[in-house]
């Protein structure tokens, strides 16, 4: 768990605790909400509390460790890689799916787009609404 020294770095103390939830969070396949991520830990760790997993991803988050993404109703998280492409999400109306795509031009279409308002751009997140092919094909 090498990005854990990032918290090491910023004067933090790498706790068991802020262990397990960086490890659930990299063990979980694609997004993970916080109860999703609770109750993986909880199974192995009955009476982990949940505020922990709250306080420990947004930490993360501030450290650039996860990534905070509005899907659907709830926040997601997902664990930042060094080296990982930045990349977009398309969510399904209907079940829900989420879906990784990578389009490199978007940054920099949105970074042109402001540009010219002298908007000081730190990220892009987008996230596309649609039909999956799985459900549209259900019809």
């Amino acid at each position: 768990m090498n990005g854990l020294e990032a918290l090491r770095q910023q004067g933090k103390r790498i706790t068991p605790q802020r262990r397990l939830v960086y490890a659930a969070l990299l063990e979980h396949p694609g997004h993970a909400t916080a109860d999703e991520l609770c109750n993986s830990i909880g199974r192995k760790l009955p009476g982990f509390q949940r505020t922990t997993v709250y306080r420990t991803l947004d930490l993360l988050v501030d450290l650039g460790l996860a990534r905070k993404i509005q899907l659907g109703h709830a926040n997601n998280y997902e664990a930042v890689m060094a080296g990982s492409e930045s990349h977009q999400h398309l969510v399904c109306d209907r079940c829900g799916g989420t879906f990784d795509v990578s389009c490199p031009e978007v940054p920099e279409w949105v970074s042109s787009a402001a540009r010219p308002l002298g908007f000081d751009l730190e990220r892009v997140e987008l996230l596309g609404h649609g039909i999956c092919a799985t459900c549209a094909s259900a019809n």
